[in-house]
């Protein structure tokens, strides 16, 4: 049985991460969202899967250098 209030704090726990991977990374939100549409065709990490999210994070950690600025 899967209790939601866990779920809800997971998914919270997996947006706080994220936000301070982008943060380490220098991404802004639009770099986010333009990585979100290329791999996962979704604009908002609000309608990614746990599953993407994970994998977002992940990207994210692996990721060393800051994306340059076009």
């Amino acid at each position: 049985m899967t209790d939601h209030k866990t779920e809800g704090q997971r998914l919270e726990n997996l947006m706080t991460k994220i936000d301070a991977e982008m943060q380490r990374l220098g991404w802004t939100t639009e770099q986010g969202r333009e990585h979100l549409m290329k791999y996962y065709g979704k604009r908002s990490r609000l309608l990614l899967t746990e599953d993407e999210l994970d994998n977002f994070l992940l990207y994210l950690q692996l990721t060393d250098t800051p994306t340059p600025n076009p």
